[in-house]
């Protein structure tokens, strides 16, 4: 279904912009002083600022406070109480009133989930965009589509950014209440190329291809089947495995699938054996990027606390978790964001150790999978030698010079892009690197008076530049093999 905003909606929308519910303005009033977001949402009631509309609409919709019907009113007018009652966004209470959704101001848009309180423990409980997805939306490779999927939608914010730059999007999710929430997020946000639908995974898209795919799935490795943006049901890893296989077979030519899941890893294994293994026909060029490794007991725990009401109600539930995996022979287990691209020809498999990425990083998960393919038309050592290369926009030469003037250290910096290993190897190469402009890499080594052996002994370094994106090759030169 394509989305239809009441009025209501629309009305709320206005008012909230008027009293300056945007990103920016909501964190200037919690984040005051420094302090995180709890305590910033309870040091506000505390502060005059509390009785503003602002201040107000946020200790509403954001820290689920119980307010008096005639505060929330004149914040919200001309909306009236009686109009968000009915569209299941505000309930009354004894006292007053209090919300039933959680709005986040994220990026330009409203992100609608569900108030905690009442919704902790509930199989259909929508979750606020956390950290997974964040990151996730940050590695996505942001180019004009027509067509893209945010398979597990949730509440709705991975649609709604891709919603920027493709044509048309659908987000599926399983959960009802979700996909009802996401609605309300794109009529908070005003958007409307989109189009949600119900049912498990891949179903609602059954014969369907993308040129972008986004998915944030109940990844979890777990005994249990107590919320659904958590637990699939699924034995062991063979959710992600299925997402991964089957984000692959619906891309198109050329298209991206970006997905964070956990997969098991065995003694001994690289993070990269599993997700290379199941993707090993995929028909993609395949990115793994790493977050972290945990064993059972530190995976179980992570996963269980926030549901618990105290420290060891949440040891009682992770130690059930802990006797399944042992049950499974599973003694660790990696988390990640796999990143694909579909391409005819001989396909590639790159790990790396994601350590943090700016948060619009998308550019530079492209520039990998670019740099991987300007590698492969490389033919020679020579090859390289005779290249044209330049610094993408973003990226800069750091370095470190010694009181002789010698350098003592040398690496590439990417700003808002994806923290990798960057260094050059040995330090006299950086001064090539600085001279490049219109020069091949050999001559502008000339120019900067770098010895010919200590470029080319600079070329493997070189190499994984570019294949993390932190050089381009524009001009390949004549070596080239196409």
């Amino acid at each position: 279904m394509t989305v239809q905003v009441p009025s209501t909606i629309a009305a709320l929308r206005a008012a909230l912009a008027r009293a300056g519910y945007e990103e920016n303005g909501v964190k200037e009033l919690v984040r005051k002083d420094g302090l995180d977001a709890v305590r910033g949402l309870a040091v506000l009631r505390l502060r005059r600022e509390a009785q503003s509309p602002l201040g107000r609409l946020v200790r509403l919709f954001l820290a689920g406070e119980e307010l008096g019907a005639t505060d929330v009113g004149a914040a919200i007018t001309p909306v009236s109480l009686e109009a968000l009652e009915t569209e299941g966004l505000l309930e009354r209470t004894l006292s007053g009133v209090r919300a039933c959704v959680r709005l986040d101001a994220v990026r330009g848009m409203l992100i609608a989930s569900d108030q905690r309180r009442s919704k902790q423990n509930s199989l259909d409980c929508v979750v606020y965009p956390g950290p997974g997805s964040f990151t996730l939306a940050s590695l996505t490779v942001r180019s004009p589509v027509a067509a893209a999927l945010d398979l597990c939608c949730g509440s709705g914010i991975q649609t709604l950014l891709a919603a920027r730059h493709a044509r048309r999007v659908v987000g599926c999710d399983l959960n009802s209440r979700a996909l009802r929430l996401a609605e309300l997020s794109a009529g908070l946000s005003a958007v409307e190329n989109v189009e949600w639908r119900r049912g498990d995974l891949f179903e609602p898209v059954a014969g369907e291809q993308f040129d972008l795919v986004v998915a944030n799935p109940p990844f979890v490795i777990s005994p249990a089947r107590q919320l659904t943006f958590r637990d699939s049901g699924r034995r062991g890893d063979e959710l992600s495995r299925e997402v991964l296989i089957g984000t692959a077979a619906r891309l198109n030519e050329g298209g991206y699938g970006h997905v964070l899941c956990s997969w098991v890893r065995a003694a001994g294994e690289h993070f990269l054996d599993t997700p290379q293994r199941w993707l090993a026909s995929s028909g993609c060029d395949v990115l793994v990027l790493h977050l972290d490794t945990e064993s059972s007991a530190t995976y179980a725990i992570r996963w269980t606390d926030a549901e618990a009401g105290t420290l060891d109600e949440a040891v009682v539930t992770a130690a059930a978790w802990v006797d399944h995996y042992e049950t499974l022979g599973i003694e660790a287990i990696a988390t990640g964001i796999v990143v694909m691209r579909r391409r005819a020809g001989s396909n590639w498999t790159h790990g790396e150790e994601l350590v943090s990425a700016g948060d619009d990083a998308g550019w530079h998960v492209r520039l990998v999978f670019e740099g991987h393919d300007a590698l492969e038309r490389v033919a020679s050592e020579q090859a390289l030698l005779d290249s044209r290369l330049s610094f993408p926009p973003g990226v800069k030469l750091v370095q470190r010079i010694q009181s002789s003037g010698q350098i003592e250290r040398a690496r590439l910096s990417a700003h808002g892009g994806v923290q990798l290993p960057a260094t050059i190897s040995p330090n006299a190469a950086a001064s090539a690197l600085a001279a490049l402009e219109q020069h091949t890499l050999s001559e502008a080594a000339a120019v900067a008076g770098v010895a010919r052996n200590d470029i080319e002994a600079a070329l493997p370094s070189i190499r994984e530049l570019v294949r993390r994106g932190y050089l381009l090759v524009n001009d390949l030169g004549e070596g080239l093999r196409q």
